[in-house]
């Protein structure tokens, strides 16, 4: 019975873990908390959450074709968009931060809104 209470609270603190790594963005936590519970690192599953350059250039040409310069966009919408057209709705979130940090859009209203600057 000890070891169960033992092995719960083992698996809440995982659990716990990989949930604050996912709020915050983290893909190399949560990777690291899977890890801990299947007692092996699988970095074959690292490699399939990175999108290819290409895939990103195609991603990052979608939403500039999608959005006008100087346009307002709620950021939900366009993922959803771009999800209903084949495009992985992470890696239009990663491509939607490269192109903040490009200088190509700000984000408004915490992140919820994203305008195309250039």
């Amino acid at each position: 019975q000890t070891q169960d209470i033992a092995e719960a609270l083992r698996l809440f603190k995982v659990s716990t873990m990989a949930a604050n790594a996912a709020d915050k963005g983290g893909v190399g936590a949560s990777a690291s908390a899977g890890a801990s519970l299947g007692g092996k690192n699988n970095n074959s599953i690292m490699r399939a959450a990175l999108p290819s350059r290409e895939e990103m250039l195609r991603t990052e040409t979608f939403l500039r074709s999608r959005l006008k310069i100087g346009h307002i966009v709620n950021k939900q919408r366009i993922v959803e968009e771009a999800a209903s057209q084949g495009y992985d709705a992470t890696v239009v979130m990663r491509a939607i931060a490269i192109m903040v940090m490009k200088g190509e859009m700000t984000e408004r209203n915490q992140g919820r809104l994203f305008k195309r600057i250039r």
